[in-house]
């Protein structure tokens, strides 16, 4: 076996975390038998609920460079460009995945729709 290098560590952990971001949120995602809001719209939710904080945490990691509040001010074009830049990528990378992969991706969709909509109808009829 070769050794990892740093940089092939540094992607591991990236990927971990961003990993576990994302679990969580798929947990943030699940609606409760029953629950009057609909998977489309939890999902909506956490997915704003997730651009606001990613947006908070990003401003934070900023600041932290930051002596005060003017010099931040004074990098706040530079910085919105790195970070918008940076999510436009990411975002153009996994769409475009998501594209080609769309099959794979999304194949369990309807069936948990099915099964979803026949445990509301079947509900419906045990009144």
């Amino acid at each position: 076996a070769t050794d990892v290098t740093e940089e092939e560590a540094l992607n591991a952990a990236f990927f971990e975390r961003a990993d576990e971001f994302i679990k969580q949120a798929n947990d943030f995602c699940r609606v409760e038998k029953g629950a009057s809001v609909k998977p489309a719209e939890m999902r909506g939710q956490v997915s704003a609920a997730m651009l606001f904080a990613t947006a908070r945490f990003n401003t934070w990691v900023a600041a932290n460079g930051f002596k005060d509040g003017d010099e931040m001010r004074d990098a706040k074009d530079q910085v919105m460009s790195y970070v918008m830049q940076q999510f436009q990528m990411m975002l153009e990378d996994n769409y475009d995945e998501y594209c080609e992969q769309f099959e794979n991706y999304l194949r369990f969709r309807h069936n948990e729709e099915f099964h979803a909509n026949k445990h509301d109808h079947d509900h419906d009829h045990k009144h």
